[in-house]
């Protein structure tokens, strides 16, 4: 009996030195295409995910490195001690700000703490709630998550119906089924239930409509949508119309205009005066692309622009 049982011992400790002589050859083979930077992430992102083909699925490495790769290089991290050193020491090279720019998948811990926070957040308040989930749970979330990834990943959570005020509150369980058997979304379900306006309609009969505007613009507690390829915008002055308004107290006078072409938006001043998006000036006759989101400082006044990604 004990002879047998150490041959079955023996037998599993052959195998395990075989995996591990391949996925040594594997990743001496391979070494050259890994940066530190890579196996910086790799070795982050199995920690805070414990889950390699989420590792696989995704991180976004410097190139398309497969499951194989992924599970080799991380064997040999953890049993050969010459290759692990030599990964160790060219990732303690790397710089803070190099790090910094790293990305890590959140986790579902972390995903279920943002969609604690209501889907009816307003924009303007939005960061200092995000602000107020990371400083509560510091612990729970990677050491170096910064308050912009933390909205980006809440917007698309709210996006797709996966916060817990949602009719479809995330369960990781029915994530395809949801997606496969996604209803078209009502104009109502997808606003905030503060007060809004419609550019160019009336609420009471376009709110539960499903054709979707392609834009959000928040302003002073109003949502503005965005139907039409070109939106005006600019401060109370003289005869001038715009599509949005402001109130201006003051002798200076802003306007400009966001438009949508091939699917992106620009933001164009076409006024006298400098105003600020996202913290960078745009001058006089400058234009800048706006991306999905943007904050836009005009005057006193903050207009929050927000993408609708259309299903």
């Amino acid at each position: 009996m004990a002879t047998s049982m150490n041959n079955q011992n023996q037998e599993q400790t052959d195998l395990i030195n075989k995996n591990l002589e391949t996925a040594v050859r594997n990743t001496a083979i391979q070494m050259g295409c890994w940066t530190a930077a890579d196996d910086y992430v790799l070795i982050t992102s199995i920690l805070h995910l414990c889950d390699l083909e989420r590792v696989h699925k995704e991180v976004k490495f410097s190139m398309p490195f497969s499951l194989e790769n992924i599970q080799d290089r991380w064997q040999c991290l953890l049993y050969d001690v010459s290759i692990s050193k030599m990964i160790v020491t060219k990732i303690q090279q790397l710089s803070m700000s190099q790090i910094e720019n790293l990305h890590i998948p959140f986790n579902d811990e972390e995903e279920q703490l943002l969609a604690s926070i209501p889907s009816y957040t307003i924009p303007t308040l939005l960061d200092n709630e995000l602000d107020a989930c990371l400083s509560k749970n510091s612990q729970k979330f990677w050491s170096n998550r910064t308050i912009n990834e933390l909205r980006e990943c809440w917007l698309q959570m709210r996006q797709q119906g996966r916060l817990s005020d949602q009719q479809d509150a995330y369960n990781p369980q029915q994530t395809e089924t949801i997606q496969e058997h996604a209803t078209p979304r009502k104009l109502s379900q997808l606003l905030a239930p503060f007060e809004f306006e419609l550019l160019s309609r009336n609420k009471e009969e376009f709110a539960d409509k499903t054709d979707l505007p392609y834009a959000l613009l928040h302003v002073n507690n109003r949502v503005y949508c965005m139907y039409s390829d070109q939106l005006n915008f600019g401060t109370s002055f003289l005869d001038r119309q715009y599509d949005i308004s402001f109130d201006n107290s003051t002798t200076i006078h802003i306007q400009g205009m966001i438009i949508r072409k091939l699917g992106l938006f620009y933001i164009i001043n076409n006024g006298d005066n400098a105003f600020r998006v996202n913290n960078a000036l745009l001058n006089p006759n400058e234009a800048s692309p706006l991306g999905t989101r943007a904050v836009i400082n005009i005057l006193e006044h903050t207009m929050v622009f927000q993408a609708i990604e259309l299903p």
